[in-house]
């Protein structure tokens, strides 16, 4: 349906400004946002099964510093590709809404300056928002936080560039997986279980599988730019077999798990996104030409029906 009428401002927004808002927009990115949501609902329905309330004034708070963590990593990301021609070495055909990096710069959006400034101000949201919340449960958690944020710091950024050395995905993982779930559980101040450990685990797995199908149209531009993933590493065919095993592992762990008592039964749930995983798998094999969309997708619904599908046992079994 449309508008009865257009919006007229008193002042229309410059070009500039206009530029800054889009950059702005796609560094805040509502689909790899999702990457932090999931595991804090999942941390956040554990913490709500071991206490009868959920301070959610408090989560709310500390779910607003992840985000501004995760702002402030685009921003250093799409400064460091960029520096490294990896951005601009991207071929049209190559990108997709989830790789291809945010080319804020490359389609001059935002000056590298402007980029810097996003950074400052969303680590520093978070500083203040994390400092205020650690003040009022546990100053530890000061700690975690800055921990992740260093690491969402230190993935493109050198010297240590930890995506330009295959280790892009076991920060993914640690940070998305255990860092955030268990995080959130000593926020809340909820136990750590063997079954929270677990899904950990899992999740961290299936976030890392969707940065690498992610990294396999990039791969490439990343091998031209100097860029060492661990798809350039491995190469396209092992990444596949990779990618497929790792989603065997991620779905074997809960379900072991819970078949031999090492977690209550309601572990299978996660269990509900492995027809996304074998889709995803086959779509990945079948892309012989172009960024696997399917694939991509598909993996990232995965990641998101185990988390939601598990949040909701925790709830509701």
């Amino acid at each position: 349906m449309r508008a009865a009428s257009a919006v007229h401002w008193p002042h229309p927004l410059s070009v500039r400004h206009r530029n800054l808002l889009e950059g702005v927009w796609r560094l805040v990115d509502p689909k790899i946002a999702l990457a932090s949501l999931v595991p804090f609902i999942v941390g956040t329905a554990l913490a709500g099964d071991r206490r009868a309330t959920i301070p959610w004034g408090l989560a709310l708070g500390a779910f607003l510093a992840i985000f501004f963590v995760e702002v402030g990593k685009n921003a250093v990301n799409d400064l460091y590709d960029f520096r490294s021609g990896a951005d601009t070495a991207v071929r049209p055909e190559e990108r997709s809404p989830f790789s291809g990096g945010k080319r804020v710069l490359v389609d001059h959006l935002v000056t590298e300056r402007d980029l810097v400034v996003i950074a400052w101000i969303a680590f520093a949201a978070a500083g203040v928002i994390g400092v205020e919340i650690a003040t009022r449960t546990r100053p530890a958690l000061l700690l975690l936080g800055a921990v992740a944020a260093l690491i969402s710091i230190v993935y493109a950024a050198p010297p240590i560039k930890l995506a330009s050395r295959g280790l892009g995905e076991l920060a993914v993982f640690a940070v998305y997986g255990p860092g955030i779930i268990l995080g959130t559980l000593l926020l809340l101040r909820a136990e750590i279980t063997a079954e929270a450990l677990i899904v950990a685990i899992a999740l961290g797995l299936l976030i890392a599988n969707v940065l690498l199908v992610n990294e396999i149209p990039d791969e490439r531009a990343d091998r031209v730019a100097g860029k060492r993933t661990l798809v350039v590493r491995l190469g396209r065919d092992r990444s596949e077999t990779l990618i497929a095993a790792v989603f065997m592992v991620a779905f074997l762990v809960p379900a072991i798990a819970a078949s031999y008592g090492f977690g209550p039964f309601r572990l299978n749930a996660l269990l509900a996104a492995v027809p996304a995983a074998a889709f995803a798998a086959s779509a990945l094999r079948r892309t012989t030409h172009g960024p696997p969309v399917a694939a991509q997708t598909l993996t990232l619904v995965t990641y998101v029906v185990a988390g939601l599908g598990y949040a909701m046992a925790v709830l509701f079994l």
